[in-house]
């Protein structure tokens, strides 16, 4: 399985969390990239995945949330 992973990160909530800025259009960047990523390398992998990285950093702390198969 090949995995691409879309990571956005927010210091503070007021915007929203990270997972909530992978827009729809945001999704047909990456699923046009992972495209042209398959074409280039000629690569043919059995499945693949779409998934979001949601990094929230606040004060000296880090968390991430991963989000598989997000769309």
């Amino acid at each position: 399985m090949l995995v691409f992973c879309e990571v956005k990160s927010r210091r503070q909530s007021v915007f929203g969390e990270g997972f909530e800025a992978v827009t729809h259009r945001k999704q047909a960047k990456v699923r046009a990239v992972a495209e042209a990523f398959l074409q280039v390398t000629g690569s043919n992998p059995q499945a693949i995945r779409f998934d979001v990285a949601s990094v929230a950093v606040r004060e000296a702390r880090s968390t991430v949330e991963l989000f598989e198969d997000a769309f």
